[in-house]
C-alpha cells in the first residue's frame, strides 16, 4: 500500500462512534487509505508522518448554510460588528470612507442595534452627521436588514413617495420619510445601486473566503446564493476557478429556486467534479425574528397586530417548490417562523402528492420556531433541518436576547428545538449563516452542547432538554452536512475510500471544559490529501 501521508494520535475521531480512539489515519493520493486503532502496521514506517498526540483528528468542518461570494465581498468592506453604538459605528465607516474612492458607495456590514449598549435602531441621521455628501450603505448582521443615510436614499430614488414592496419594509419618520432603514425584499431598492460588483472579481472573493474557511478546519460547504444583495455568486466562474486548481474545499452550490430550472439542471450535470457540484436550489420565505419580518402563526408579543411577513409571493414559491421537486431537485428553503416552517412543509407534502417521492434532500433553513405539531412531519416527509446553533447567541448575555419581548416566555422556551428535530429526522445540518455570523464551527458546537450564553446564563442553558453531546454536534457539522448534499459516502467521516478532508484541532473536545470547546483553533487543515492550512 503506498501511503503519502500517515496521521497518528491518541484522539481520532472518526464520526461514526462516540468517542474518539488512539489510532492512526492513513492518506494515499486525496483519499483516506486506511483508519485503525493502535499503532500503525509496520510497513507505514518512513512515511510523511504528522504526530497529532492528544489533539483531536477529525474530518473537516462542513458549512451547510454559507454564502460564500458575498461573504467574500463583505470581506473587503468595512466590519462594524464591535461597534458599540449608533455613533460608534459611523464614525467608524467615516474613518473607512477616507479608504474609498469618491465614486463609489461606502460598504459595510456586522452591526446590530442588539449588539449595543442602548439597543435602539439607528437612523440615516446618524450616518449623515459624518458623511452628508456620500452614499452610505450598511448591512445589519442578520443580513435582513441595511441602514444608509440620506445621500444614499436620493441616490436610490428612495422617497416618501415610495411604494413599500410586498416582501420588505420602508422604515419611516413621523412625516413618512425614509428613515434610513430598509427591510428584507425593500433592501433590493439600494443593492441594485450600492452593489456593482464585477463577476472578474468573484475569484477574488472565493479565494478569500476559502483562506479564511480553511484557516477554521472547513474542508466543505453548501454555498445558499440567494441573499438580499442580490446573488453575486456565479456557477461557470466557480467551475474557471476550479479549473485553475483554486479551489481548496468542496463547494455544493445551491443557486435561486425562482432561476431557470432548465438551467440548474444543466448546471447540475455540467459541473459535476469532486470539488464543485450544484446539489439544491433555495429561496427566502420569511425574515428573521428580530425585525418582526419572521412569519407567526401568533402574533409578536411587542407588537400585538403583527405577525411578520412572507418575502415572496406564496402561490409562486409552492408552484417552483413543486416544479423543483418533480424534475428532481432538492430545495432549501429559509424558513424563521413557525408559521413559514409550516407553509414549507405544506408545499413539500403537496409537491410529494403530485409528483411522488423523489430522490431529493429537501431542507428547511433556519427553521428558528416550529409549532409542536409540525417537528413530527420533518421526519415523515424526509426533511433536513439545517440549523445554525450560533444563532442561539447572536448577543452576548441572556438579558440581551431579544426573544423572550418578541415572543414571551412559552414560545421562546420552543425556539431553536435541535434535540426535537434530531429526534423527528434523524439528522441536522450544522452552518453558520456566514457573514450573518463568522464562519467558525466551533462556537456553534459549544452553543449546541451548553445552549449558554457567553455570559454563561441562563443557568443550565436555554431550554436545556433541546441540548446536544459533544459526539452528536461534531457529527451533524461533519456526516450530517454531507448527508444535505448526498456525500456522506464521500465527506464527513474518516473511513477507508473516502476523500482525505481532515482537521487537527489543537485540543481534544472530549477532554476539556466547555468553555475551552469555543476557543479551539485548528493547527492543520489538510483538503484533498494536501495540507491547505498549518498554524
Amino acid at each position: 500500500m503506498n501511503i503519502d501521508l500517515l496521521i497518528k494520535g491518541n484522539a481520532i475521531f472518526d464520526c461514526i462512534g462516540n468517542e474518539p480512539f488512539a489510532g492512526f489515519v492513513a492518506i494515499a493520493g486525496n483519499k483516506i487509505a486506511k483508519t485503525g486503532k493502535g499503532e500503525a502496521p509496520a510497513e507505514f514506517a518512513g512515511v510523511k508522518t504528522i504526530d497529532a498526540g492528544e489533539r483531536l483528528v477529525m474530518p473537516g468542518f462542513h458549512d451547510s448554510h454559507t454564502h460564500m461570494t458575498s461573504a467574500g465581498f463583505f470581506m473587503s468592506c468595512k466590519n462594524l460588528e464591535k461597534a458599540a453604538s449608533a455613533d460608534e459605528a459611523a464614525r467608524m465607516i467615516y474613518e473607512f470612507s477616507k479608504t474609498v474612492p469618491s465614486d463609489e458607495f461606502i460598504i459595510g456590514g456586522g452591526w446590530y442595534h442588539l449588539y449595543w449598549k442602548n439597543p435602539v435602531e439607528p437612523s440615516k441621521a446618524d450616518l449623515d452627521k459624518y458623511i452628508p455628501d456620500r452614499p452610505v450603505f450598511l448591512m445589519q448582521a442578520s443580513g435582513h436588514c441595511c441602514w444608509l443615510n440620506s445621500k444614499a436614499l436620493e441616490v436610490c430614488n428612495i422617497t416618501k413617495e415610495t411604494v413599500e414592496p410586498e416582501a420588505g419594509k420602508i422604515i419611516r419618520d413621523a412625516n413618512g420619510e425614509p428613515a434610513g432603514l430598509l427591510y428584507d425584499g425593500a433592501m433590493n431598492l439600494a443593492t441594485a445601486k450600492a452593489f456593482k460588483l464585477n463577476k472578474g472579481r468573484i475569484k477574488e472573493y472565493v479565494t478569500s473566503y476559502m483562506q479564511r474557511a480553511n484557516s477554521l478546519g472547513l474542508t466543505s460547504v453548501t454555498d445558499v446564493m440567494p441573499d438580499f444583495t442580490g446573488d453575486i455568486g456565479y456557477i461557470p466562474a466557480y467551475a474557471q476557478i476550479e479549473k485553475e486548481g483554486a479551489f481548496t474545499m468542496r463547494v455544493h452550490a445551491a443557486p435561486s429556486l425562482f432561476d431557470d430550472l432548465d438551467e440548474v439542471l444543466e448546471w447540475q450535470k455540467k459541473y459535476t467534479s469532486e470539488k464543485l457540484t450544484v446539489t439544491h436550489v433555495k429561496q427566502f420565505m420569511d425574515g428573521v425574528t428580530s425585525n418582526h419580518t419572521a412569519l407567526l402563526l401568533e402574533n409578536y408579543l411587542n407588537e400585538p397586530r403583527d405577525k411578520g411577513i412572507v418575502t415572496c409571493p406564496l402561490e409562486k414559491i409552492k408552484k417552483t417548490i413543486a416544479e423543483a421537486h418533480k424534475r428532481g431537485l432538492s430545495v432549501r428553503l429559509h424558513a424563521i417562523g413557525d408559521r413559514t416552517v409550516r407553509y414549507a412543509l405544506d408545499y413539500i407534502e403537496e409537491a410529494i402528492k403530485q409528483h411522488g417521492k423523489k430522490n431529493v434532500r429537501h431542507s428547511i433553513e433556519h427553521c428558528e420556531l416550529c409549532s409542536d405539531e409540525d417537528i413530527p412531519r420533518f421526519g415523515r416527509l424526509g426533511v433536513i433541518p439545517s440549523v445554525q446553533p450560533e444563532h442561539v447567541a447572536m448577543v452576548a448575555s441572556y438579558d440581551a436576547n431579544p426573544y423572550p419581548a418578541l415572543l414571551g416566555e412559552e414560545r421562546t422556551n420552543k425556539a431553536f428545538p435541535f434535540r426535537k428535530y434530531l429526534d423527528a429526522a434523524g439528522v441536522l445540518a450544522f452552518g453558520t449563516d456566514h457573514p450573518v455570523i463568522d464562519n467558525n464551527p466551533l462556537p456553534g458546537i459549544y452553543r449546541a452542547k451548553t445552549r449558554l450564553f457567553n455570559d454563561h446564563k441562563p443557568e443550565g442553558g436555554w431550554a436545556p432538554s433541546e441540548k446536544l453531546d459533544l459526539a452528536t454536534a461534531l457529527k451533524m457539522y461533519t456526516w450530517g452536512s454531507a448527508y444535505n448534499c448526498f456525500r456522506e459516502n464521500e465527506l464527513g467521516t474518516l473511513k477507508a475510500g473516502n476523500f482525505a478532508d481532515i482537521v487537527i484541532l489543537d485540543r481534544n473536545l472530549f477532554a476539556v471544559t466547555d468553555d475551552e470547546i469555543k476557543d479551539a483553533k485548528a493547527d492543520y487543515t489538510i483538503f484533498d490529501g494536501k495540507s491547505v492550512y498549518e498554524r
